[in-house]
């Protein structure tokens, strides 16, 4: 029998593992890749994951009475049958975890929540996938044909994944994935926010200021809501030789955190650090120096403005993106007017990430097109948003936002082909 069980380690985080319970030992192949993959995630996320993984091994005992950690041990050369065992799962997950029934038709089963599997399968595809980048290839040596092939097979099933999530189906009808900021959007963004605004939004002028400061780093440089909330006093290092200013994005791995939904960096590529502009860093060093409190028992960047003066906690962030998106609705409707191609239906901390991703890859692009060709220069932007923004080498992010940025520039260069050679209304 399996069971998942979290322990806590030394710096108090938890990590979620799969224990064999006849053993009483956690399972070696889930536990390398939990504490290699997902180590940075939420114990939620953690335990989510598992749960696909857990059903694959009871799968697989099931099915072949043997324990996958045994199979994968003497195969993982070529474990072609790993990869043929596939279909039979997403068929076995979704006919209740029955081997022997007759089986429905994949997507006809009425009771069954699609969304739940989708989740399971993301799980063991990325689990698999971890498995043949890790023990499937010689070290020193190029990916051999077999492996290369169980990749792109692994590959396919991700895309049908995809088609079983109705969120994922809903998201790109309403072609809300990739929604950033225009132009127009940012100016009436930072008109509200500005601690010089005529009217502040907030209720003094040093919430104003503290919260200005939040989106302004939100928006400019990229940081996911989890990255932000860990910031510390010492996230914010001068270099003795230029004096530019830098910000550290790292896991505090802080014991004394109080906070119920504690935040976490994503990965280990989230770890980085990343250049401050001038004013931008003498903005930080004036709210450090005169709005954060300094009775404060907590070492977190940003706080409450009220005693005890606590670290800014994610219903907080959330609360007070809110009250800005409340603000700008009222104030400017069309922004959010559906019949608009470029609305959005809100502002979120995931929104300003979106538009800061694709001015940065945008900005990027341009620049290097002075040295390379077209297709090199966007591969080079693509690489730069990969690192600044915190992203796994395996992750397709940097891509999606290339598509839109080349999908967008192809509608623009047929507009300009068709205004040269004539519509030929008049013919």
């Amino acid at each position: 029998m399996l069971k998942i069980k979290s322990i806590t380690l030394n710096n108090s985080n938890q990590l979620s593992l799969l224990f064999d319970s006849t053993t009483t030992l956690p399972c070696l192949y889930p536990m390398l890749y939990i504490n290699s993959s997902l180590r940075f995630k939420s114990e939620s996320t953690q335990q989510a994951y598992l749960q696909g993984i857990k059903q694959w091994y009871e799968f697989w005992r099931e099915k072949h009475d043997q324990s996958f950690c045994d199979y994968f041990r003497e195969y993982k050369s070529n474990p072609e049958l790993m990869i043929k065992e596939i279909d039979s799962f997403i068929l076995y997950l979704e006919n209740i975890q029955e081997i022997d029934q007759k089986l429905i038709r994949l997507g006809n089963n009425p009771s069954f929540n699609y969304n739940t599997l989708a989740h399971r399968l993301r799980a063991i595809l990325s689990y698999l996938n971890y498995l043949l980048d890790t023990f499937s290839q010689v070290h020193g040596k190029s990916i051999s044909p077999e492996i290369a092939r169980y990749k792109s097979t692994l590959s396919r099933k991700a895309d049908v994944v995809k088609n079983l999530s109705s969120n994922h189906h809903k998201a790109h009808k309403n072609g809300t994935n990739f929604k950033s900021l225009t132009e127009e959007m940012k100016e009436a963004l930072y008109s509200i926010i500005s601690p010089k605004a005529l009217e502040t939004l907030f209720k003094n002028k040093d919430a104003q200021l503290r919260n200005f400061l939040i989106v302004h780093l939100l928006l400019n440089y990229g940081l996911r809501t989890g990255e932000l909330l860990l910031l510390t006093l010492n996230s914010i290092k001068t270099d003795l030789k230029t004096h530019n200013t830098y910000l550290l994005i790292t896991d505090t791995q802080d014991r004394t955190d109080t906070r119920i939904s504690k935040p976490q960096i994503k990965n280990a590529q989230s770890v980085r650090t990343i250049l401050l502009e001038k004013r931008d860093a003498q903005f930080i060093h004036m709210y450090i120096n005169n709005i954060r409190s300094r009775d404060s028992k907590s070492h977190m960047l940003f706080l409450s403005l009220q005693a005890p003066y606590a670290p800014l906690s994610k219903s907080g962030l959330k609360k007070l993106i809110a009250t800005i998106n409340e603000k700008i609705k009222s104030k400017y409707p069309q922004f959010f007017d559906k019949n608009y191609v470029d609305s959005i239906d809100k502002i979120s901390a995931h929104i300003l990430r979106h538009t800061w991703a694709y001015m940065m890859l945008k900005h990027s692009y341009q620049s290097y097109l002075g040295s390379y060709n077209k297709a090199q220069a966007m591969e080079n932007s693509i690489e730069s948003l990969r690192k600044m923004a915190g992203w796994s080498l395996n992750s397709t992010m940097p891509y999606l936002y290339a598509s839109r940025f080349i999908s967008e520039n192809a509608n623009l260069a047929n507009i300009q082909r068709i205004t040269k050679v004539g519509a030929h209304y008049d013919q």
